[in-house]
């Protein structure tokens, strides 16, 4: 099965820690969804990522092959499903094809700031997976939503 980070995840040392044998494919979008840091993790020590519904907007991230056993090792870690929820969802590559991918996503909440620790995780994760820099620089590493 396929998984699509936005996060934390798109770093290859956090996926590789967390879902051992999990396997990076290929950048991909997901389409009509917005990327936000908001909420408040103690863990992180400020607001994480989030998508939330946005018709004209797309996110980058990465695209993951995970075995069942790693989507309950991801589900822990996301908080599924008291913090975070999950669902397929349609995702592309740059050629446009399409992979049905799981995706984890809450509720909006308050926007916030992340702790530049985590925006440096999520940043070297976004370059791991191929990410234009343009993207990394102007929405993962803005926090001014």
């Amino acid at each position: 099965m396929y998984y699509f980070a936005y996060g934390s995840n798109l770093s290859h040392k956090q996926m590789s820690e967390r879902c051992p044998g999990s396997k990076f494919i290929k950048k991909a979008l997901l389409r009509g969804y917005r990327f936000v840091y908001d909420g408040y993790s103690t863990c992180r020590n400020g607001s994480v990522a989030n998508i939330i519904d946005s018709s004209d907007d797309i996110v980058w991230g990465g695209l993951f092959e995970i075995t069942k056993k790693h989507l309950k090792t991801l589900d822990a870690c996301e908080g599924y499903p008291n913090s975070y929820q999950r669902k397929e969802a349609n995702v592309e590559d740059e050629s446009g094809n399409v992979y049905s991918a799981i995706i984890y996503y809450r509720t909006g909440e308050k926007p916030g700031d992340p702790d530049p620790k985590y925006i440096k995780i999520v940043a070297k994760g976004a370059r791991d997976c191929g990410i234009n820099e343009n993207y990394i620089c102007n929405v993962i590493k803005n926090i001014d939503q």
